[in-house]
């Protein structure tokens, strides 16, 4: 380059000094200046894992943290007849969001936002100090809800919670016409991990090494299958033939007594038993959610004989679960004690459904 293209190259320059002297004016908004210009909307979750409660007492919202603490949903929308608490908790939440994985938590009294939901936790009508559920009640409220969610939702599971479980799941799939794999109930899994609890404090075993199942019904319905308990792999029914009965001179049925007796006896001290119903009920939402197929005990409609009962009814059973609810279930090897105590359960639930009415129509074509 010779000397006047230099100078020309120079002059071609703006005027440095000038320009350090006069202030550019602002011409964007602040926003802009940080961030570079978008591809598209960025309010749109990319994964986008939906998950809504209906009913925000404390079984709800422990729920909804328990889900949300283990980062399994982009967005949770909690929905309760009281709008100004529902909105109350979801900001309370969202406030926090920066800890949770940074998720939309939403609350609303419009059942309309619950469209798109990977599943609907239904959490209505809670009992305290260890009162029976009303059944009745909560009929009269599922029958309002539950077409509504089925509407909004068509493609949702719905995971009930509200008491009894295996009672108001019947009730939910008969009100939503959703098929039977997509209503299911938390079941005994609460159940199963405090037999496994109280196994693992007397074997003094971590929990996870000690393998336990219980179906039928939550609580004091719960059948225990003792002849499935292993440790590493070894049944216990082969060290103790007589564990778990009445006459096993070791007392081991004092564990499942204490497990039937717990829940209201922590209801009567704390008055809502919520913690444990939360974390099993996010233990499934994780099933579903990741497709994981894992067995858990959860309720689900049973209508033949392979688990000792054959009734038309929703009772819990190991089930293998994931992004369509419950694909199948797996079956039991039951004693003939285990086959009365379950037939005994699956009778007690349809009772409940024909005092309130939910099986007037159908009592002719399944009892003949």
């Amino acid at each position: 380059m010779d000397d006047g293209d230099a100078a020309k190259s120079e002059s071609e320059w703006p005027d440095r000094d000038a320009c350090d002297d006069e202030e550019a004016p602002i011409t964007t908004t602040t926003k802009n200046a940080l961030i570079t210009t978008q591809l598209g909307p960025c309010d749109v979750y990319p994964h986008r894992v939906k998950v809504s409660i209906v009913g925000v007492g404390k079984v709800g919202i422990a729920c909804a943290l328990a889900i949300l603490m283990r980062r399994m949903a982009s967005e949770v929308c909690l929905i309760d007849h009281d709008a100004n608490k529902a909105s109350a908790e979801a900001e309370d939440i969202q406030h926090v969001g920066v800890f949770l994985g940074c998720p939309l938590v939403t609350g609303t009294s419009d059942f309309s936002m619950v469209k798109e939901s990977a599943v609907v936790i239904i959490c209505t009508r809670e009992t305290t100090n260890g009162e029976d559920p009303n059944v009745k009640h909560n009929l009269k409220v599922f029958k309002k809800i539950i077409p509504a969610i089925a509407r909004f939702a068509c493609k949702s599971v719905l995971l009930i919670v509200t008491q009894p479980p295996d009672v108001m799941s019947y009730i939910a799939w008969k009100l939503s016409g959703f098929p039977s794999n997509r209503v299911l109930g938390v079941g005994t899994l609460i159940d199963c991990v405090r037999f496994q609890d109280y196994m693992s404090k007397r074997l003094n075993v971590a929990r996870s090494s000690i393998s336990v199942m219980a179906v039928g019904a939550q609580g004091d319905m719960a059948v225990p299958i003792w002849s499935s308990i292993h440790v590493g792999g070894m049944k216990l029914r082969d060290i103790n033939p007589r564990i778990g009965e009445q006459d096993d001179p070791e007392k081991w049925v004092e564990i499942a007594d204490s497990v039937k007796n717990v829940g209201k006896e922590l209801e009567e001290k704390k008055g809502s038993c919520c913690w444990g119903i939360a974390i099993s009920t996010a233990e499934i939402v994780d099933a579903i959610v990741r497709n994981t197929k894992v067995v858990l005990p959860a309720s689900t409609h049973i209508l033949s004989c392979s688990h000792g009962t054959d009734k038309d009814v929703y009772m819990s059973v190991p089930c293998v679960i994931g992004r369509e609810g419950v694909y199948c279930t797996v079956r039991q090897k039951l004693s003939e004690h285990e086959k009365a105590a379950v037939q005994t359960c699956a009778d007690k639930i349809r009772t409940i459904l024909r005092e309130c009415g939910i099986l007037q129509e159908t009592n002719n074509d399944t009892e003949q």
